[in-house]
C-alpha cells in the first residue's frame, strides 16, 4: 500500500500533510498514524523534517480500508486481503460485502419510500383544514398499484377460524411485497368496483391497492386513470365502522349520491386512500379520503 517516491508521477509538491489527507478521507490524523503503525496504510513519502506525505492517489486504498470495516472486516483481516490484492481471498470477501450492501440499500429505499408516503399523507390530510363544505375537485395524475382482492374476507360462509387464518396470509403477503421493494407500505388505498357499489354488494369487489415500485410480484396491476376526481373526507373510528353490518362500505354509495347531487357523473371505481396513522384505539378517529372519477 505503500507509494515510493515520485514513482507514481506526481509532483512533490502535490502531495498531501497528514492532515489535509485525513480532511479529504473524512477521518482523523490519529486513525492515519493507527493505519500506519499497523502497516495498513503507510505514507507515499517521509519528508525531510520527518513529516508524512500522503499521494493523492491513496484516497482510493483508504476508502477501499474504511468500506471493508464499516461492512465488518476487522484490520487485521483487512490487512491480510491488502498484502495479496490480486488474490482471489480479497475478491470473494469484496463480493459479500457488495451483496451485503445491495440488501442494506434495498431496505433503505423502502424505509425512505415508507415516510414519503407518509409526508404526503400527513400533507394530503391538513390540505383538509378549513374545507367546511366536506368536498373537492382535484386533478389527479395516472397512479399503478399492486392489487390484491380482499373480497374473500368478507364473505358470509367463511367461518372465523378461516377468516382469521386469512387475514394472517394476508398480511404476509403484503410483508412479502415490502420486503422485496415491490410495494413501498402495507397500509394504502383501496378500490371497490363501481358495478358491485352500484348492486350494493361492494364487498364482492373490494381490493387493497399497494403502490407500485417495481419488479414482477404475480399480482395484478391496476392503474387508477388520470383525470378530475370528486373526493370527500372520511373522520370515523374504527368502533364506529364496525358498529353494524355495512358501515364500512356505506360511505362508498354516499359518495356517489354526494357526487351526484353537486352535478357530477362517477365513472368508474371509488377508491378510499387512508390518510392518518392508526394509533391502535378503536375509539380514535381514523381519516381516509374517497374518490371517484367524474366525467
Amino acid at each position: 500500500m505503500k507509494i515510493q517516491g515520485e514513482g507514481c508521477g506526481i509532483p512533490a509538491s502535490q502531495y498531501l500533510n497528514s492532515g489535509k489527507f485525513a480532511s479529504l478521507c473524512r477521518t482523523t490524523k490519529e486513525t492515519l498514524r493507527h493505519y500506519r503503525s499497523i502497516g495498513l496504510l503507510e505514507p507515499a513519502l517521509i519528508a525531510e523534517n520527518g513529516y508524512a506525505l500522503y499521494s493523492p492517489l491513496q484516497l482510493g486504498d483508504f476508502f477501499l480500508i474504511s468500506s471493508l470495516q464499516h461492512a465488518g472486516s476487522s484490520l487485521a483481516d483487512i490487512k491480510l486481503y491488502l498484502d495479496n490484492p490480486q488474490g482471489p481471498k480479497l475478491e470473494s470477501i469484496l463480493e459479500s460485502h457488495l451483496l451485503r450492501l445491495e440488501e442494506e440499500q434495498r431496505a433503505l429505499q423502502i424505509r425512505q419510500r415508507f415516510l414519503e408516503d407518509t409526508i404526503e399523507r400527513s400533507r394530503m390530510l391538513r390540505s383538509w383544514e378549513g374545507n367546511v363544505e366536506g368536498w373537492q375537485v382535484v386533478e389527479l395524475e395516472e397512479k399503478r398499484f399492486l392489487e390484491i382482492d380482499m373480497s374473500y374476507l368478507f364473505a358470509k360462509e367463511y367461518k372465523t377460524e378461516n377468516r382469521q387464518r386469512e387475514v394472517e396470509q394476508f398480511i404476509d403477503q403484503g410483508m412479502s411485497l415490502l420486503e422485496q421493494g415491490m410495494a413501498s407500505r402495507l397500509q394504502g388505498t383501496y378500490r371497490i368496483g363501481r358495478e358491485a357499489l352500484s348492486c350494493g354488494i361492494p364487498e364482492t369487489d373490494f381490493h387493497l391497492c399497494l403502490n407500485y415500485c417495481e419488479g414482477e410480484s404475480g399480482y395484478e396491476k391496476h392503474t387508477r386513470p388520470a383525470g378530475r376526481y370528486f373526493q370527500r373526507l372520511r373522520s370515523e373510528t374504527i368502533e364506529e365502522m364496525l358498529a353494524f353490518e355495512g358501515a364500512l362500505f356505506e360511505p362508498y354509495a354516499e359518495l356517489l349520491g354526494e357526487a351526484q347531487e353537486h352535478g357530477f357523473t362517477p365513472i368508474g371505481s371509488v377508491y378510499e386512500q387512508e390518510l392518518s396513522l392508526y394509533a391502535g384505539s378503536i375509539s380514535e378517529k381514523v381519516y381516509t379520503v374517497l374518490s371517484v372519477r367524474i366525467a
